[in-house]
């Protein structure tokens, strides 16, 4: 029965520092290796790691047993790629040694991430961790935090709420500085001081935000492809612009007669609530309307490269069509009750009844698109 001793350099030291690449088998070879390795950097772990190694190859043939080791490299990008080009090697040193089973060696949990790897194609005995003396249990610490960072949800569920505790914070305290700045108190500097610390959670709070959602790539990526349509000559960016422009207008028309509103009144007599109402009243249809728009030069797009039609954009814009009317009924249910405006009661129960029965359509539209995909074997969205 043959045992392979394995040595894991995920991150390929060994050939950006020694210059050596990967497999390297047999104890000669790796000792050439990793004096090659600790020559180039003294105190690279993973030197220590392959001499661990041929410790454990020499322990094992002292007592008799068939033994060879390898030490396989993968990439300074460690990820998917790094590790392809670990299988790749763990391949062809399997297919050398050919061996019945494998006793891992590592310097910390990165490099043990290969193990499903490796034990998919070779039974593995043992796993054996390898650390210097002055830094034990720091790489492996250093790597649980890193790829807890790394985890998209684990951000999301541990750095989103911190952020939003900082952007609420920071806002409060903003708010107060703000209203006593809004008095008059042009001439205190030291307000300015003040609102350093709400600047900084509302700064903090936004960046860590926009770090655990990768909105940095998401928008490059976004701005790559809208390079690319722009080049391509695409039907979208017309239709994108017109949208842009309705959301700006509604944004505008909003602003605008929330403001009128707050200077047709005495200041004890504004109210906050009111201007909201106001605000959302005279944006929703041109929100509406500009999502038609964007969506619907996406879907002539979409027919143009695939002579099929959207139906999702169909489900969609009714959708969207119920969400307009639902929200303009809440909002003059709102003013109603608060006796403000001139909103009647039978055009709210209208508005909502009418938004509530379009997007019952918008379920059963999709619910029976999905069921005849489902019998045709095409795509709900063609």
């Amino acid at each position: 029965m043959k045992t392979l001793v394995l040595c894991v350099d995920r991150d390929d030291d060994l050939g950006t520092k020694a210059g050596i690449n990967g497999p390297v088998i047999g104890r000669d070879e790796n000792l050439k290796a990793t004096i090659a390795l600790g020559l180039a950097d003294p105190e690279e772990v993973d030197a220590n790691t392959i001499l661990s190694g041929i410790q454990l190859y020499d322990d094992l043939v002292k007592r008799g047993m068939e033994t060879e080791i390898a030490t396989i490299s993968g990439d300074s990008h460690v990820g998917f790629q790094s590790d392809l080009i670990l299988t790749n090697q763990l391949g062809n040193v399997l297919e050398v040694v050919k061996p019945d089973r494998a006793i891992l060696v590592s310097d910390g949990a990165e490099d043990e991430s290969i193990y499903p790897v490796v034990s998919s194609r070779v039974k593995i005995d043992s796993v054996k961790r390898v650390y210097m003396k002055q830094s034990k249990s720091i790489e492996g610490t250093y790597y649980l935090i890193m790829k807890t960072f790394q985890d998209e949800k684990m951000r999301r569920k541990w750095i989103v709420p911190l952020s939003l505790v900082l952007v609420i914070w920071g806002s409060l305290s903003l708010f107060t500085k703000l209203i006593r700045f809004s008095e008059g108190n042009y001439d205190d500097i030291s307000l300015l001081s003040e609102m350093a610390p709400g600047v900084i959670g509302v700064v903090l709070g936004v960046y860590l935000v926009g770090w655990a959602y990768q909105w940095v790539p998401k928008t490059l990526e976004r701005i790559a492809r809208t390079k690319r349509s722009i080049r391509q000559g695409s039907l979208v960016i017309p239709f994108a612009i017109v949208a842009f422009v309705l959301v700006i207008v509604g944004v505008l028309v909003g602003y605008d007669m929330a403001t009128v509103y707050m200077e047709g009144l005495l200041p004890q007599e504004r109210s906050v609530a009111i201007s909201i109402l106001l605000f959302v009243s005279g944006a929703v249809w041109f929100v509406v309307f500009g999502v038609f728009a964007y969506e619907t030069g996406k879907s002539v797009m979409a027919f143009l490269q695939t002579s099929k039609i959207r139906w999702s954009f169909i489900v969609m814009m009714v959708s969207v069509l119920a969400t307009g009317f639902i929200v303009q009924g809440a909002v003059d249910a709102l003013a109603f009750f608060l006796s403000y405006g001139d909103a009647d009661l039978l055009v709210i129960f209208a508005e909502m009844i009418t938004g509530i029965l379009i997007a019952v359509f918008s379920s059963v539209l999709n619910a029976s698109l999905r069921t005849e995909a489902a019998q045709t074997g095409a795509s709900p969205g063609a």
